[in-house]
């Protein structure tokens, strides 16, 4: 097998970092800074790398760890503005309807949520990251730091300055509406192959 050098790699390794830390970060130009510090760390780390994954994964493994340095450094302040239009849910509908009185899904369990092969999860993350990129920047900051990094409800508070109850509701808009903008960016003819719901 033919290695690629690791130079030819990097204006895409770049661009797909970029998506990550804009989707972490509102701010354009913190999110470059991040991604310059995580290409200079893997081209002084490339020799020392194992080859345990592949070269995004990892280089996004250590985007995700700098990006979590970056939210928790106490040099830092955070000012962050919460507008009342920012964390209205673009895709705004009666959530309550989506289930019946026991709590389950009223309609079939759709096949985006259980992904089977390569293709499917490759497709998958490409869906996810274009509806990520459709959410308010507050609600995918939100999203991310809890998901993504990891961060427990109480750190994200505390970094961007929101009581428990909002980052809850965030959190909840937020998956419920990557839920509706999954059902509507999946492949019609995937879409409608759904399993039962229990």
């Amino acid at each position: 097998m033919t290695l690629i050098p690791l130079d030819a790699e990097l204006p895409a390794l770049r661009q797909r970092l970029m998506r990550q830390a804009r989707m972490a970060l509102a701010d354009a130009a913190q999110a470059e800074d991040l991604v310059q510090d995580t290409l200079i760390a893997v081209l002084e780390q490339h020799g020392e790398r194992r080859g345990d994954s592949t070269l995004a994964t990892w280089a996004t493994s250590i985007l995700r760890h700098k990006v979590a340095d970056w939210y928790r450094s106490p040099a830092r302040t955070r000012q962050v503005a919460l507008a009342a239009t920012d964390d209205s849910d673009p895709l705004a509908h009666d959530i309550d309807a989506l289930y019946d009185e026991t709590g389950h899904y009223r309609e079939q369990i759709p096949v985006w949520q259980q992904p089977d092969g390569q293709t499917e999860r490759k497709q998958l993350k490409a869906t996810l990251d274009g509806c990520l990129s459709c959410l308010p920047t507050q609600t995918r900051r939100v999203f991310m730091m809890r998901e993504w990094l990891g961060f427990d409800t109480d750190e994200i508070c505390q970094r961007l300055s929101i009581s428990a109850d909002n980052c809850r509701t965030i959190l909840h808009r937020a998956r419920m509406s990557l839920r509706e903008c999954m059902q509507h960016r999946w492949p019609d003819d995937r879409r409608a192959t759904g399993v039962a719901a229990r």
